[in-house]
C-alpha cells in the first residue's frame, strides 16, 4: 500500500485528521508508472518496424516467389542470363517440345568447377543448336548455396524474354518426383520433366511458355511422389535474371 491509499482510507475514518503526504514517494510510483508505459510502447514500435520492413520485403516481390537477382548473396540460387556461347551437355540433352529461332528449344546439364562452390558441380541450361550443330547456352542456372545434390528443387529459373526470345521456366529436383506443379497466375500447372540421363535421382522440369509466360506470377513449386506424397521442397522458389 503506498501514500495514495492510505490517504484514501483514512478520508474514509471518521475520525480524519490529515497528516503531512510525502509528495517525493507519489511522484516516484508516478514515475515508475510512465516508464512501463513507455517500454511498452517501444515494444509495439519495434514490431511495427519489423512488419514494415518484412512487409517492403514483400511488396518487392508480389508474387511471394521470391525472386532474386543473379548473383545476389544468400539465396541459394546463381542464375545467369549469359550472351550466347558454345558449352558442353553434361548427359543427354533434353528436347523441351518448344521452338526458337525455327528450331528446337533445348534444356541439359553442365559441368561447374568453381572453388568458390565446392558443394556445387553441376548447373542447368536451356539454349539452342547453331548452324554447324553446335550446343549454345541461352540461360543457365546453378546453386550458389549448399549442396546442388540435397534433396528437393535446385536452380529453379522463371521464364523471361532474351536477345534469342523467351526462355521456359526450368529447374531440376533431387529425389523420386513424379509430378512437379507451380501455381502461375493463380492457376495450377505440371511441368514437363525428363530424368537425367547420369544419376536417376535428379528430374530436369521445364514449364511451356503457354503453362507459364515471362511476367506470371509466381508461387513456390512443389513436388510429389508416384502415391501422391508431397516431397521435400529444397529451394522451391523461383529466380529471375
Amino acid at each position: 500500500m503506498n501514500d495514495l491509499d492510505d490517504l484514501r482510507d483514512a478520508m474514509n475514518t471518521p475520525d480524519f485528521s490529515p497528516k503531512p503526504l510525502d509528495l517525493g514517494a507519489v511522484m516516484a510510483a508516478g514515475g515508475r508508472l510512465r516508464r512501463r508505459r513507455r517500454l511498452a510502447v517501444g515494444a509495439t514500435s519495434g514490431l511495427a518496424v519489423l512488419a514494415l520492413l518484412v512487409g517492403g520485403a514483400q511488396l518487392a516481390r508480389p508474387d511471394g516467389a521470391q525472386p532474386v537477382s543473379a548473383g545476389s548473396p544468400g539465396t541459394g540460387v546463381n542464375v545467369t542470363p549469359v550472351e550466347p556461347r558454345q558449352d558442353g551437355a553434361f548427359g543427354d540433352v533434353v528436347d523441351t517440345g518448344m521452338t526458337i529461332g525455327g528450331g528446337p528449344r533445348l534444356l541439359w546439364v553442365t559441368e561447374l568447377e568453381d572453388p568458390a562452390l565446392p558443394d556445387t558441380g553441376i548447373g542447368i541450361a536451356v539454349g539452342r543448336r547453331d548452324a554447324g550443330g553446335g550446343l549454345v547456352v541461352d540461360v543457365m542456372s546453378n546453386e550458389s548455396v549448399g549442396s546442388d545434390r540435397a534433396p528437393g528443387f535446385h536452380a529453379a529459373q522463371a521464364p523471361m524474354t532474351i536477345g534469342s526470345g523467351p526462355s521456359p521456366a526450368f529447374g531440376y529436383y533431387v529425389g523420386d518426383a513424379a509430378k512437379i506443379t507451380v501455381t502461375a497466375d493463380g492457376k495450377k500447372v505440371t511441368a514437363r520433366q525428363a530424368t537425367w540421363s547420369e544419376d536417376p535421382s535428379v528430374v530436369l522440369f521445364w514449364f511451356t511458355l503457354d503453362q507459364v509466360a515471362p511476367g506470371a506470377r509466381l508461387g513456390k513449386l512443389s513436388a510429389h511422389d508416384r502415391d501422391g506424397r508431397r516431397l521435400p521442397a529444397g529451394n522451391a522458389s523461383f529466380g529471375v535474371g
